[in-house]
């Protein structure tokens, strides 16, 4: 998650509980830590615990950096769908994911495995690797720029400039 982003989440918690920290000197330091231990933190799931705190959260005081943790890990958790004893989709059996054998161009069997089609489960595990596909998605077309500029800065003939 990159520090703008991360910013515009503190700037929400701090409008609904309380802010960080009194002086700006202060706030600075605070939300440097905060970052520092926050910024691998899925930006999805950072986003909707700070939700879940805006709703919730009963103290006078900001989280601690554990407390977002524990908000994130529910965040995650609501991703997964609970289903009722008996009540498991026939296909995946309430996992989400539906293991298909195969037999691949070798003749070797192989297993496959996708999302069910038939229940909320699969539609949850569905969405939630879409989100995920699209966050590598980002991540590889940046990387792939960085390369793309660092070959053509390294394929510029040298000059002298002076």
């Amino acid at each position: 998650m990159n520090k703008q982003t991360f910013e515009k989440h503190i700037t929400r918690l701090e409008k609904a509980i309380k802010p960080i920290a009194g002086k700006e000197k202060e706030r600075d330091g605070k939300v440097a830590v905060y970052y520092e231990r926050l910024k691998d933190a899925d930006e999805y799931l950072f986003g909707k615990a700070v939700e879940l705190l805006q709703e919730t959260y009963g103290y006078k005081s900001f989280p601690l950096i554990s407390e977002i943790f524990a908000a994130i890990g529910t965040a995650r958790d609501s991703l997964i769908v609970q289903h009722e004893p008996g009540s498991e989709c026939s296909y995946c059996q309430g996992t989400g994911w539906v293991v298909r054998d195969c037999i691949d161009r070798l003749g070797m069997e192989n297993n496959i495995v996708s999302p069910c089609k038939n229940c909320s489960a699969g539609r949850a595990v569905k969405k939630a690797c879409a989100i995920k596909d699209e966050r590598m998605g980002k991540k590889i077309a940046s990387r792939k720029r960085e390369v793309i500029v660092k070959e053509a800065v390294e394929s510029l003939p040298d000059a002298d400039l002076f």
